[in-house]
């Protein structure tokens, strides 16, 4: 069984693309528009610069201080019981302690890259075995805790 014809059919019209409706023979008018939407573009263009705020000027003199308990010193952090053994507690770490802190990060960093890089990935998951290992990870709380009274500046 066929489709019935469809009632509409589009010829082209002096080089324009007209609907007729085939049970009314005449051309279908398209519904009067009553208002479109407000595009963007129709809106009037104002010639005016957009305002300009005053400028942030940072303060003069000494930074501000980092830390919640130093003086733009240094600054401070609590440990946690699963890497420190006296944790928690509050480490205060000064200017030398800082120095030593960012040595420590990239020492680390680099060997992680070098063990990664020319040993292998699967030496991940040595390590997450060794960290594992109840032994091991007492060490590594140990060697983490004289560490970090260490680098504590905190007076006694």
């Amino acid at each position: 069984m066929d489709m019935p014809p469809s009632r509409y059919r589009v010829v082209e019209q002096g080089r324009r693309l007209v609907v007729i409706d085939t049970l009314a023979g005449r051309s279908v008018t398209p519904p009067a528009i009553a208002s479109r939407p407000e595009m963007p573009s129709d809106r009037p263009r104002t010639m005016e610069a957009p305002r300009l705020q005053a400028p942030h000027r940072p303060p003069l003199g000494k930074p501000e201080p980092r830390g919640r308990y130093v003086g733009g010193e240094g600054f401070s952090f609590t440990t946690a019981p699963w890497f420190d053994k006296e944790g928690p507690r509050t480490i205060r770490i000064g200017t030398d302690g800082q120095g030593q802190l960012v040595g420590a990060l990239m020492v680390a960093l680099v060997v992680m890259i070098f063990l990664v890089a020319f040993i292998g990935w699967w030496i991940v998951f040595a390590l997450v075995f060794v960290g594992l290992n109840a032994k091991a990870r007492d060490g590594f709380r140990t060697a983490a805790t004289t560490w970090l009274t260490a680098i504590d500046s905190t007076p006694n």
